[in-house]
């Protein structure tokens, strides 16, 4: 901050500066996590809300200590940014063309990079800092727990293509076969692959503990199969 001053900063300018640059930092490394997995919503929109928050916090502070002369609320502004963000994270929830819900995790992200910049904003650099650490660590690390616990879930869903009704009374019968049972099967015209296949969503619960990727390896071998994924 002394460095800062040198240029002819105030103090509360300086403490400004340093306080948008972390901010503009820290919700960049957020926001890389999220463009990793190629989300909409990446470094650059989590570096805006972080430093956004920032400044609301900084400008309350401003206004408390050189308009209001202390007299100011200093918890009204992030109030307002806390509920404000949430139009954020609405625009990021869709449910895709199978009735799966997506874009949630990136709602919560953009919700508590909010938070992290009101922290930072109030000059709690410890909290904003050690609040990055938690979410960047605690990110990778249950995306590797999810996926492991999903990869062995008695349940899936999944969608299948194939070149006639043949192939899906050829995947009922595999399934019957592995004692994996069919709760649902809904069928879906839209975005398929090929024009002229057969589509279904199924819903499926097993017996036994199996995991969703030696199913879909195995699935590629019934006759007629063009396309599955699970959803």
């Amino acid at each position: 901050m002394d460095l800062l001053m040198s240029f002819g900063l105030t103090a509360f300018e300086s403490s400004a500066l340093l306080r948008m640059l972390l901010a503009s930092v820290c919700g960049a490394a957020i926001g890389l996590e999220r463009e990793m997995k190629g989300r909409p919503a990446g470094l650059k929109t989590f570096s805006l809300v972080c430093l956004g928050a920032t400044l609301v916090m900084i400008t309350n502070d401003y206004i408390c200590k050189h308009v209001a002369n202390g007299t100011g609320d200093l918890s009204r502004m992030a109030a307002q940014v806390i509920s404000g963000v949430g139009f954020l994270g609405a625009g990021s929830i869709m449910v895709t063309s199978h009735n799966r819900v997506r874009g949630l995790t990136t709602a919560a992200a953009l919700w508590v990079t909010a938070a992290l910049g009101i922290a930072i904003g109030a000059g709690f650099y410890f909290g904003g800092i050690a609040g990055l650490c938690i979410i960047y660590t605690s990110s990778f690390f249950y995306r590797f727990v999810d996926r492991k616990i999903m990869e062995r879930s008695k349940s899936m869903v999944l969608y299948v293509e194939g070149e006639n009704e043949e192939f899906l009374f050829r995947l009922v019968m595999y399934l019957h076969d592995n004692q994996i049972k069919v709760t649902s099967l809904k069928r879906k015209a839209e975005n398929k692959w090929y024009t002229d296949d057969t589509c279904a969503t199924l819903t499926l619960q097993f017996t036994k503990r199996m995991l969703h990727r030696e199913i879909l390896e195995n699935i590629r071998w019934i006759e007629g199969y063009h396309y599955a994924e699970e959803v």
